[in-house]
């Protein structure tokens, strides 16, 4: 199945599909654009780079009904400036298909078919009444774990939970761990699980993918350094493959415009632009992928047979890449295109504690905090800003010890109702501790469990002994494992 005709879209949305450049379904679009269409629910881990944002809209735009009033869809992206990008998206591709899309304001209220917005500005707006919760039949959360990190856990819990019981719900995250597992097992529990990845691949082997990751703005003036810098190799020849068609007669201008004529090949420097993944990269063949390979059929085909591979991605597709490079068990490195000067002081064990950082851990919660200050400095200087942050961020006295915790247990679960804005308003509320003294919430069927300062236990328990929650009594005391 590798083309969208294949997936039993309206042949309409199929034309326009072809308009905005699209040809080809990534694996990501192949196992979740019918299951979304047919109201599913599924969650799968998806990170920027693979194609996901048109693998839920296809669905959407397959499913929903121009014809009804909106909002039938609520789509929330961890912040404010993720919802309005995924918003600009969504809409060039549902509008060929009558559907309108629309960021929430928490004060406007919006009849649009699909409703974009961050968890906060989405509760804000219901709490305004400018979106209407029982309308809806599809909730889309893409980014659980980034929302989480961000602290957007509460808010996200409490749209969940006000969301009718028959809508679908379509969950995507870029890392699968405790909290997501959490909220995935009391939401969706039995969620269809997207298995875009196959569990078991031959790896490549010996192969390396450099890459290069900065905002799109700042890859042709990179890019032409680079083939500059080749041009010196005689007989070396790349091919740069896009995804779309417009975004390879785009290219073709601008380096064109730099002396690299793609078309005639009268440049200095062959090179040829390609689009899709028909064809196989000769041996011995130079390649450059144009943003992140959206799959692993993508990544083999433009690595397999070539004597170098290079990537241009954007800082939020590092996750995306990371992920199908460790499935095929290529190795990957930074591709040097300038080569500032070294800090005058050593800072070693820095560099290898940020290498660590960038190797192991999940980045996309902080690429989104970053990702609005990438229009006014390039990626250098604002990694040279936090560095100097986190260099310079050493405590003249020792830190002060994180208190104990004691484990509370009360006799209320998710079969009455009850939410983690209950259990922390009935704490703050009947015993005056702060929120800072409130640790881990985990609610279950028949009871919850909360973590709260050691030396506030006791008051915490005193004050909440006769108090009830959601109508029930909360009966608080220490939990016994």
């Amino acid at each position: 199945m590798n083309r969208f005709e294949d997936l039993k879209l309206p042949d309409g949305l199929v034309e326009h599909l072809h308009g905005l450049g699209y040809r080809h379904p990534s694996a990501l679009q192949v196992e979740t654009v019918a299951v979304v269409a047919r109201g599913t629910t599924v969650m799968g881990i998806a990170s920027a780079g693979s194609g996901k944002t048109l693998a839920y809209g296809l669905g959407l735009a397959a499913r929903l009904d121009a014809a009804a009033p909106g909002p039938q869809a609520l789509v929330l992206r961890p912040t404010d400036d993720g919802a309005e990008n995924t918003a600009d998206s969504l809409h060039s591709l549902m509008q060929g298909n009558g559907l309108d899309v629309k960021v929430v304001r928490p004060r406007s209220a919006t009849t649009a078919h699909v409703a974009v917005g961050s968890p906060s500005a989405a509760l804000a707006a219901i709490e305004h009444s400018a979106i209407k919760l029982e309308a809806l039949n599809v909730l889309v959360v893409d980014g659980v774990s980034a929302m989480v990190e961000l602290g957007a856990s509460e808010a996200l819990e409490t749209l969940t939970a006000q969301m009718p019981k028959e809508a679908q719900r379509v969950i995507l995250t870029s890392e699968l761990n405790g909290s997501v597992e959490d909220y995935i097992d009391r939401h969706a529990r039995r969620a269809r699980r997207l298995a875009y990845l196959p569990a078991e691949v031959e790896p490549l082997g010996h192969v390396t993918l450099e890459y290069y990751s900065a905002p799109r703005t700042a890859w042709v003036p990179a890019l032409s350094s680079f083939l500059e810098a080749q041009g010196a190799k005689a007989g070396e020849a790349w091919t740069i493959r896009c995804h779309h068609e417009r975004d390879a007669e785009e290219l073709a201008d601008r380096l064109a415009v730099r002396g690299f004529d793609t078309r005639a090949n009268r440049s200095h420097v062959r090179v040829k632009i390609e689009t899709g993944d028909e064809n196989r990269i000769e041996p011995g063949a130079r390649s450059l992928s144009w943003g992140a390979p959206l799959d692993l059929q993508s990544f083999q085909s433009r690595v397999t047979n070539a004597a170098r591979a290079i990537a241009f991605i954007e800082p939020r597709e590092a996750a995306h890449l990371q992920r199908l490079a460790s499935t095929l068990a290529v190795r990957l490195a930074a591709l040097k295109v300038t080569h500032p000067g070294e800090a005058h002081r050593s800072a070693q064990q820095t560099r290898d504690e940020l290498r660590e950082a960038t190797t192991n851990r999940d980045l996309e919660p902080y690429v989104l905090l970053i990702e609005p200050l990438l229009d006014e400095f390039t990626p250098t200087q604002l990694a040279a800003a936090a560095t100097a942050l986190y260099r310079e961020r050493v405590p003249e006295t020792p830190a002060q010890p994180l208190p104990a915790w004691t484990r509370l247990y009360f006799a209320v679960g998710r079969r009455d109702g009850v939410r983690p804005a209950d259990l922390v308003g009935a704490i703050t509320g009947e015993s005056s501790v702060s929120g800072e003294g409130i640790g881990r919430i985990e609610i279950r069927d028949n009871y919850s469990s909360v973590e709260v300062a050691a030396s506030v236990a006791d008051r915490v328990i005193k004050s909440l002994a006769t108090a009830t929650i959601r109508g029930r009594p909360a009966h608080v005391r220490v939990f016994r494992e």
